[in-house]
């Protein structure tokens, strides 16, 4: 079969399937008590997500962690939509929306691969909304593993401050990296008094976040030696 035959006939299999759902307001769908016994489940209260997160997966989970670390991320909704597609029910991994770019929907799968039957008419369901689907592979994102773990580390240290204030202090540590063309964690954080520098750990990793400081965070773990400097 030629691409276009090849093409033709998905935009026909398309067409014949009929997908019932709305996809103008994401919002998470909850799964049932027995569906979360019954899969690799997590709870996470997240940043970019303002309400506690559920992940089917790790996979998912550190999905998550890297959205919270790209910049241009705006927002993201785990199991966004809830689709009926011809008798089957159907609800996606995660919508993403970020800086001048289309919105997208995601759905991690082993290898990257996903049945035909569903991942063409999802394919042409949510082009018609002006929607990206893309389906990645879970061992793409288990690659980023390190990255991903240092991130879920850093997002647990900022929402457990999220109602301290730490603007004098976010000022302080860029004017000190940007001083010093940078600084390791021990420099901003005392290690033998860590409860004494938690205003400015809190501020240094609301910088990271926010993408105006960056760090080395895909070779190793998150440690006292880790650097960070101004974007």
């Amino acid at each position: 079969m030629s691409i276009h035959e090849e093409a033709s006939f998905n935009m026909f299999a398309a067409q014949q399937v009929k997908i019932k759902g709305d996809v103008m307001e994401p919002t998470q769908h909850v799964i049932t008590r027995n569906f979360k016994t019954a899969t690799d489940f997590y709870t996470r209260h997240m940043l970019k997500h303002p309400f506690l997160s559920e992940f089917h997966s790790y996979s998912e989970l550190l999905y998550a962690a890297l959205l919270e670390g790209d910049p241009t991320v705006i927002s993201y909704v785990p199991q966004p939509f809830h689709l009926q597609i011809g008798k089957r029910h159907y609800k996606p991994d995660v919508y993403v929306l970020r800086e001048k770019q289309r919105r997208q929907v995601i759905e991690l799968k082993p290898r990257g691969e996903m049945d035909e039957t569903l991942r063409v008419p999802l394919f042409h369901y949510f082009k018609k909304h002006r929607i990206d689907f893309e389906v990645l592979s879970n061992e793409a994102v288990m690659e980023r593993r390190t990255e991903a773990e240092n991130w879920l580390e850093i997002i647990e240290v900022v929402v457990e401050a999220r109602h301290l204030t730490t603007t004098k202090e976010e000022q302080q540590v860029w004017e000190r990296l940007f001083k010093n063309q940078g600084c390791t964690l021990r420099e901003i954080v005392d290690s033998g008094n860590r409860e004494g520098t938690y205003s400015l750990e809190v501020a240094l990793f609301r910088l990271l976040h926010q993408g105006h400081v960056v760090a080395e965070l895909s070779e190793k773990s998150l440690d006292y030696d880790t650097v960070f400097q101004c974007a």
